[in-house]
């Protein structure tokens, strides 16, 4: 009997021990009223060691700090106990009641969650430690001294007068990072983008005043298409800014947080004004800006069908890459042929700068002497604020050896006849033909052209059969057929993968061009609303037009953003997905 008690409490003792031995996973804050403008610590605690902690999503809250992993082990009266907790530090966002949810582990193959945990959030209250007032306004005027702003080097130009904006940001204090809220839209503006430093130079310079450090985030070169009031929105970043918290470590080292807030450049107006009309030439190419106009012939004495090469050159500074270029006429005896164009553009903080030249090979067909008509080039000179006219004076071109000129070829329609093309004289011999006699039936070639449809017939219906059933996944076809397109117009950007400015470039370029392949648009009506306005009236889809705006404006953004903040891969994706939907669409 006493045997049987015994076992018993054995029993009972074990059960114990495997209740207590129980996993548990468990959340707390430090407080449940916690007033606006204090932190509040959350830990998740666990008595197991686990995998694949996943902490709820903050919502309504700023994480100021963590998570931090602390872990206990401990052995009383021979019994080993173990504790492992992470802590997050929030600030709420506002005032309110709002609710932690839960987090998960994974502990042994199972996945255990925490409870959620409602803190209240009430009015912020006066801070009664000097010393904490202090660092508070030291946190102030940290987040104070830092400035985002666009500088215009021209707020009232012509059209297609270049103007620089460049956004910078002024800084004392350290930047941890920063992410785009929204990136301006050049609407009515021809944009060039200037390329800047992977990593940017922190440099001294003055702000109201105060010497101050700064960076310079994006550089663009716009030029304005249309005149009137033109207005650019503000760039806004949310910045994240390394400050003191007033308390120190272990060691006696001030302790730093991180604190975040957004910054925006503002608003900026343009007031474009329209070429003046008076004195305008009617051979007006467009140019705006300081330029030179040359035209040089390789030579001018040659022989006919010898070929000389006639080089046309605008260089300078101003809208080079958008003026146009003269066209050379001459005598019809001087064949030319469609030129040959090469630019040789940079930009900078003064706009487009470089030359633009186009050359014409030209074949003289027969000797004598001729010309090349005078030309002109006339642009608007934005030193004397009036127009200017370059002239060439006529070009002579003298062939030496070759047909001469027939006399009525003077007329551009007249034909001459070559000798070899008239009818030939009547034979004066006669020629023997030998009888005809066939060399076909009952040979072999006889018998393998008449065994030959009965092997093909059967090959024949296989590849109907075959191609009917090709043919009837339309959706397979119009699939791969899209794929293929992408990926052809994205095959520049794949080159640069491994570089993130060429790459984004290069994908930017790729879908201006598609529009381009696609609705006969020119670089200067690539403004957002007009594109989506253009994709509307093709019945484009708003998900699929909203993932190509999406698309652009993310390669606007990635070309001064920390490269940890793309995805490379992900939006090469993204883009052979968005221009396979869009030609789906468009047909």
């Amino acid at each position: 009997m006493k045997t049987l008690r015994y076992y018993i409490l054995l029993i009972a003792l074990i059960c114990t021990q495997a209740i207590l031995a129980q996993v548990s996973f468990e959340a707390a804050v430090s407080r449940e009223n916690i007033p606006l403008n204090e932190n509040i610590r959350v830990d998740f605690a666990m008595n197991q060691d686990g995998d694949n902690f996943a902490p709820p999503r903050f919502d309504n809250f700023t994480v100021v700090g963590g998570p931090n992993q602390s872990v206990s082990y401990s052995w009383v009266n021979g019994k080993k106990s173990f504790n492992k907790t992470y802590s997050y530090f929030l600030q709420a966002k506002k005032k309110g009641t709002f609710t932690i949810g839960a987090a998960s582990i994974e502990i042994e193959g199972q996945v255990y969650k925490t409870k959620p945990i409602s803190v209240t959030i009430t009015d912020a209250v006066v801070r009664q430690d000097p010393r904490q007032q202090q660092y508070n306004q030291v946190q102030q005027q940290a987040l104070a001294d830092i400035h985002l702003v666009a500088e215009v080097s021209n707020t009232n130009p012509y059209i297609n007068e270049p103007l620089t904006i460049t956004y910078k940001l002024y800084f004392n204090t350290n930047i941890a990072g920063f992410t785009g809220q929204k990136i301006p839209n050049y609407e009515k503006f021809w944009v060039h983008n200037v390329e800047l430093p992977k990593r940017p130079d922190v440099k001294v310079g003055k702000f109201k005043g105060k010497e101050t450090n700064f960076i310079v985030l994006k550089q663009d070169v716009l030029m304005p298409q249309e005149a009137g009031t033109l207005t650019i929105a503000p760039l806004v970043l949310l910045i994240q800014a390394e400050i003191p918290t007033g308390r120190r470590d272990f060691f006696g080292y001030p302790e730093f947080g991180y604190m975040e807030k957004d910054y925006s450049t503002g608003k900026i107006t343009i007031q474009a004004k329209d070429l003046p009309e008076a004195g305008k030439p009617a051979n007006f190419s467009g140019g705006v800006g300081t330029f030179d106009f040359k035209v040089t012939p390789t030579k001018t004495s040659l022989k006919a069908g010898e070929q000389l090469n006639l080089k046309l050159e605008v260089s300078g500074k101003g809208n080079l890459n958008l003026l146009t270029m003269p066209t050379p006429t001459a005598h019809s005896a001087l064949e030319m042929y469609d030129p040959t164009t090469a630019d040789k553009i940079t930009s900078g903080t003064g706009g487009m700068q470089g030359s633009r030249i186009s050359n014409y090979t030209i074949i003289p067909q027969y000797k004598g002497d001729y010309a090349i008509d005078p030309m002109e080039f006339s642009y608007f000179d934005l030193n004397s604020k009036k127009y200017k006219t370059i002239n060439i004076d006529s070009l002579a071109i003298h062939v030496l050896d070759g047909p001469m000129l027939p006399k009525n070829n003077e007329a551009k329609n007249t034909t001459v006849v070559d000798k070899n093309e008239l009818f030939q004289a009547n034979a004066t011999k006669a020629s023997i033909v030998k009888p005809y006699s066939s060399t076909y039936w009952d040979t072999t070639l006889f018998y393998i052209l008449t065994a030959l449809p009965f092997v093909l017939i059967p090959c024949f219906i296989l590849f109907i059969t075959i191609r009917r059933r090709s043919a009837s996944d339309l959706d397979g076809i119009r699939l791969r057929n899209n794929n293929r397109l992408a990926k052809k117009y994205l095959g520049e950007a794949k080159k640069n993968i491994n570089n993130k400015e060429l790459f984004y470039e290069a994908l930017e370029r790729c879908l201006h061009n598609f529009l381009k392949a696609k609705l006969d648009m020119v670089t200067s009506e690539m403004s957002n609303d007009n594109i989506t306005e253009i994709l509307v009236d093709k019945n484009i889809t708003e998900e699929a037009i909203k993932g190509f705006m999406d698309l652009k404006n993310a390669c606007e953004w990635a070309r001064y953003a920390p490269t940890d903040q793309v995805n490379i891969n992900k939006d090469y994706d993204t883009a052979i997905t968005v221009i396979s939907e869009l030609e789906k669409q468009f047909k």
